[in-house]
């Protein structure tokens, strides 16, 4: 098994137009997703992230802080998953039912494993 990041990314909000109804059932739905990837033991942690933030580069010996990059895509949250592989783990991101309800985009990258790290 191999661990992987799934970043969801969107611009802007994208159930910011539905009735507070349909935003609590997407919630749940989301939610529901899950609680049954960890019950299944595919799933180490999920969070939403703030929109707050910053970019911090390095760059000939100085350290510039400034916004995000120009762009109005943010990542707006994360899966910390367990697949057999990078197909399993794109089906796992497939099966996220937050792509029923909006445009969503779900980046998936293989964790690589360093020794001496954690």
């Amino acid at each position: 098994m191999q661990e992987f990041m799934l970043f969801i990314r969107n611009e802007g909000n994208p159930i910011a137009d539905f009735s507070p109804e349909q935003q609590q059932e997407h919630v749940q739905k989301v939610g529901g997703f899950i609680k049954q990837m960890v019950n299944e033991g595919k799933m180490k942690a999920a969070q939403p992230l703030e929109m707050d933030g910053t970019m911090l580069s390095y760059k000939n010996g100085n350290f510039v802080d400034g916004p995000f990059n120009e762009t109005k895509e943010v990542i707006s949250g994360y899966y910390h998953i367990i697949a057999k592989d990078l197909a399993d783990a794109t089906e796992i991101a497939k099966s996220d039912p937050r792509f029923e309800d909006g445009d969503w985009r779900i980046e998936i990258r293989p964790i690589m494993k360093v020794d001496g790290i954690n």
